[in-house]
């Protein structure tokens, strides 16, 4: 048998764990629209904008669009060679508590309130997940790391005063307020690091020579 190079080893070890965060990524996509598009087991129509399901039809389009911003970063982050040994492992450890994360907030879409203390501690583990690599030198807080860092703490920032003006979440326009942040947090993301999820040819080239 032909033994791998390291680097050939290495992508082997990323690929493997890169599955099993989609899989745990694509559980909790499945269940989020389970729970908003089959209840009882049906289909109910138009009835998932009445007002007792109106509630985790808005939750459901806050968390897609968080899910495809985390997951198309994470997935740019793990390709990055790295010389660091152990850096898929942490990588791993890091991206499956924020996808398992993500599934308990796809399968706490009919509890507002339960959901956002999800939402928020994702992006804390994930804002204290970039320091802790940073401290040990695993990775450089670049302007993206920096800009994903202050996001999240201003998303939890927002989170709390929502929070605050409605405790039980309960309230539609706590729910449509979680919506807004969640898609202008994705916009700007997209926006701002525009050249690390769609870099031109010559973002690639200046890379490659520095």
């Amino acid at each position: 048998m032909t033994k791998l190079s390291p680097q050939q080893t290495r992508q082997c070890s990323t690929n493997a764990l890169k599955m099993i965060y989609y899989v745990i990524i694509g559980l909790a996509i499945t269940e989020a629209l389970y729970r908003t598009f089959l209840k009882g087991g049906s289909f109910p129509g138009l009835k998932v904008f009445w007002a007792n399901n109106l509630p985790s039809t808005i939750l459901l389009f806050a968390l897609l669009p968080t899910i495809c911003r985390f997951v198309h970063g994470a997935s740019i982050h793990l390709d990055m060679i790295s010389e660091k040994r152990y850096k898929p492992l942490l990588d791993f450890i890091g991206f499956f508590i924020q996808a398992s994360l993500f599934y308990l907030m796809a399968a706490s879409l009919e509890r507002p309130l339960v959901f956002s203390f999800l939402f928020g501690g994702m992006l804390l583990c994930d804002a204290f997940w970039l320091i802790f690599l940073r401290l040990i030198n695993y990775i450089d807080l670049g302007s993206t790391e920096k800009q994903w860092m202050w996001s999240d703490f201003c998303i939890i920032g927002l989170f709390v005063m929502l929070y605050m003006i409605n405790k039980t979440m309960a309230c539609v326009w706590s729910v449509v307020g979680i919506l807004i942040v969640a898609i202008v947090g994705t916009f700007l993301d997209y926006f701002l690091n525009k050249d690390f999820y769609f870099p031109t040819s010559e973002t690639v080239t200046s890379a490659n020579t520095m």
